[in-house]
């Protein structure tokens, strides 16, 4: 080699000095040379995935069967689980399929379809109409999911849903495997899926769901330790790895029934310092100039019933403001199916509801119901607040449904009434102690009955306190509610004013709550009520032995006038405006006119900027779209030519892509390339094999074996280049214009198709 490198860069080019390099470079590289002749030509080229090993697809399949685990422990039953997994399995099967390909778009289009595909073939089991009807049930499905709670019922919308989401991800897992050659990573890609969905699997059944998963990814490691993508030599035998995983199997029970144990003592999961379903929530309102006017649902056969017509309460004050009941203390239980959802109520009430413009899963229904006939969907009830909603999924337009009720009892009922409050409705008098402002107010009530004093109080918010400011929830404090009562002009919101009743209740030991619903309707004719958006309300419940929760409703006397739109306003003409009348004025005032150069100068930006930037991209990412255009018209046109155009193709981009690194040494030939860089066996190997097809031994001899070696030669060397540089060089590269305007190889874009051929290569220039 000493003598190599005194030579001229003009004596290289001699045809003695070029066999006598030829010669020094087959004995250093004996093993080299004799090795590509020793290659089958009768064998078929062989594709990249082929080299892959069974093992590859199984050790990634096995995470991805542990993220449909727990995807599928959402849902209830052991169906859903099955599902995700074999919708996993499919998709990495179409990864396989996919990664064979060698036309982009034609594999990108099948991709489409083929994980659409896998969300139909999930869905067939459950009836070929549900295929047919696939809009309809995923949005009936992603309707339900915002009401819903795991586990549910895996309907044939969320199948569809499971199959896309597990296809996706396990297309995913395996295109990183199979294609990029990244399988230690593809096994890490389903386990945030499954940590995710983990999460909203049931308590009991967390530990068994956690277990599989570490064990399945314990047995993906073990194969993927010995899974090499190369010749079946390298790889141990099956009966080596049948026995390694054998002796595996007792440490892994050993290691599954300490964390049961560990499990059970709390270590692994102890107790959450704060449980978000026994937290109470704030109720989330929305502006009724927000809402759509439409009839929501209409009630008939009311006997005379005016409403309100109830959907919820606000049963928790923690000191600031009311909320909602904790989810984990609800109790909801399956409608019989007599119907009837508490035996200590005696129906003295009925009324028809049919559901026109209603959404959710909660069923306007009457307060203290006592029973329930409907036909449709299963419907579930919660003792706690009363509600009525639908099991699963939301309601629909067209369900009717009839519920019966307690009858409302007389003032007189309620003064003579003795007895103690239940102690599970104790918990509905807790509030802080009152301000002194107020409890003067209370020393002022009669004491006659419970309800005599709690009747003189609410009358009189209701006759001093004048309504002011929409009816949106809002914190109130006892601080506040000395505030309003206490000021010279009373002033407060309808929240405020249904909620200082609440809490004056409270005050004197009567569990009181606000519910929520709506009350009274439009005429709709044959004695029916259509309920709007804006007839929604919010009302005072307090609890009398005997007769459970009553609704108390009632109308402030005073209210302010308002300047915002009349359709806006829940109207009630039992509300007289207060003496305070306020009244805007608008004057004119001449003004000088405002300068034009701002908003010109705003305008150029506005539309200017984001052109500008839309163009600058194009310029500076339209040489990789152009590279990756030539490159995919290259291919095609060295495979119609035959071995030897694919060879020199293959080095040409190898020498492109180093002239976009900045390595342009167009002068150089492949094996003068070479110690360019640091000694590199697959470099060299690349340098030999394109010498000697281009130019020596194996000229007459070119197999596509040895293209599809040159081939991935280039592949691995590009790879690795890229790979050691950093990512800004990596995107400069992409873009760069050098391969463009000094390309190695300017004859693969010149000479035509049909004569890249054997027949015609002596009048084909070479990249030299």
């Amino acid at each position: 080699m000493a003598s190599q490198d005194t030579k001229s860069p003009s004596a290289l080019l001699d045809d003695e000095a070029i066999e006598q390099l030829t010669e020094e470079r087959f004995e250093e590289a004996p093993e080299t040379g004799p090795a590509l002749d020793r290659r089958d030509e009768d064998e078929e080229p062989e594709e990249p995935l082929a080299e892959l090993s069974w093992r590859i697809a199984l050790a990634i399949a096995m995470p991805v069967i542990a993220s449909g685990v727990m995807v599928g422990g959402i849902f209830k039953g052991a169906s859903p689980r099955i599902v995700a997994a074999v919708a996993g399995l499919l998709g990495i099967a179409l990864a396989a399929w996919l990664a064979r390909m060698r036309k982009p778009l034609v594999m990108m289009l099948l991709n489409i379809l083929g994980l659409f595909a896998i969300g139909l073939i999930v869905v067939i089991p459950t009836g070929i109409d549900n295929v047919f009807d696939l809009g309809a049930v995923v949005s009936a499905a992603r309707g339900g999911g915002d009401v819903l709670r795991p586990p549910v019922e895996m309907t044939p919308g969320w199948q569809a849903i499971v199959g896309w989401l597990m296809g996706l991800l396990a297309f995913t897992t395996g295109w990183v495997a199979f294609v990029l050659r990244r399988p230690t990573t593809a096994l890490l890609l389903p386990l945030p899926i499954a940590a995710i969905a983990g999460i909203s699997v049931p308590d009991d059944a967390q530990v068994a769901s956690g277990i599989v998963v570490l064990v399945l990814f314990a047995l993906s490691m073990g194969l993927l330790s010995s899974a090499t993508i190369g010749d079946d030599d390298e790889r141990p035998p099956l009966a080596y790895e049948v026995r390694r995983t054998l002796k595996a199997l007792p440490l892994l029970g050993v290691l599954t029934v300490a964390l049961v144990f560990l499990s059970q003592a709390g270590f692994l999961f102890p107790d959450s310092v704060i449980d978000p379903t026994r937290e109470p929530q704030r109720p989330t309102t929305v502006p009724l100039s927000e809402v759509e006017d439409r009839v929501l649902f209409a009630v008939s056969n009311r006997g005379g019933i005016t409403g309100p017509w109830r959907t919820g309460s606000l049963d928790v004050y923690d000191g600031e403001s009311w909320r909602l009941p904790p989810f984990a203390e609800n109790e909801i239980d399956d409608v019989p199916e007599s119907g009837i959802v508490d035996e200590d109520v005696e129906a003295g009430a009925v009324a028809k509801f049919e559901v026109l413009g209603l959404t959710g899963a909660v069923l306007p229904t009457l307060p203290n119901a006592q029973g329930i006939v409907a036909a449709g969907p299963r419907l579930s009830y919660d003792p706690r607040n009363g509600n009525i909603r639908l099991a699963e999924g939301q309601v629909e337009p067209g369900l009717v449904y009839t519920v019966t009720a307690a009858a409302l009892p007389s003032a007189q009922d309620l003064r003579e009434l003795e007895g103690e409050v239940p102690g599970e409705i104790v918990q509905f008098t807790e509030i802080p102690p009152p301000p002194p402002g107020i409890q003067s107010l209370i020393d002022q009530a009669p004491t006659t009955s419970k309800w005599d004093q709690f009747n003189w109080l609410r009358l009189y918010v209701l006759d001093n306190v004048t309504v002011s400011g929409p009816g949106i929830p809002v914190d109130i404090t006892p601080a506040r509610a000395e505030e309003i009562l206490a000021a010279s002009e009373m002033r407060g919101t309808p929240f405020e004013i249904v909620a200082l009743q609440a809490m004056l209740a409270r005050w004197i030991d009567v569990p009181s709550r606000i519910g929520f619903g709506f009350d009274g309707g439009e005429d709709a004719g044959d004695g029916a009520l259509e309920v709007r958006p804006r007839h929604g309300a919010t009302f005072v419940e307090v609890y009398f032995p005997g007769f459970k929760w009553l609704p108390v409703i009632g109308t402030p006397k005073n209210a302010e006038p308002s300047l915002g739109n009349e359709g806006d306003l829940n109207y009630d003409p039992t509300i007289l405006p207060s003496d305070d009348i306020s009244v805007q004025l608008f004057l004119p005032l001449a003004v000088p006119p405002g300068g034009t150069l701002v908003k010109q100068l705003r305008l150029i930006l506005l539309y200017g900027v984001p052109l500008i930037s839309l163009i600058a991209l194009i310029y500076f990412t339209y040489p990789a779209l152009r590279k990756a255009r030539m490159r995919g018209k290259r291919r095609r046109a060295a495979v119609a030519a035959g071995a030897r155009a694919r060879i020199a193709l293959a080095y040409a981009e190898w020498r492109d892509l180093c002239t976009d690194y900045g390595y342009r040494y167009h002068s150089d030939t492949p094996l003068m390339f070479v110690d360019r860089f640091v000694g590199d066996e697959e470099h060299t190997e690349f340098a030999w094999l394109v010498t000697r097809t281009m130019w020596g031994d194996l000229d007459e001899h070119l197999t596509p074996d040895l293209a599809a070696a040159a081939e991935e030669l280039s592949r691995t060397l590009r790879r690795r280049l890229a790979q050691a540089q950093p990512a800004s060089m990596r995107f400069v590269a992409a873009v760069s214009r050098l391969s463009l305007r000094e390309p190695y190889a300017p004859e693969t874009d010149l000479v035509p198709r049909r004569t890249l051929g054997r027949k015609t290569r002596e009048k084909t220039p070479v990249p030299a």
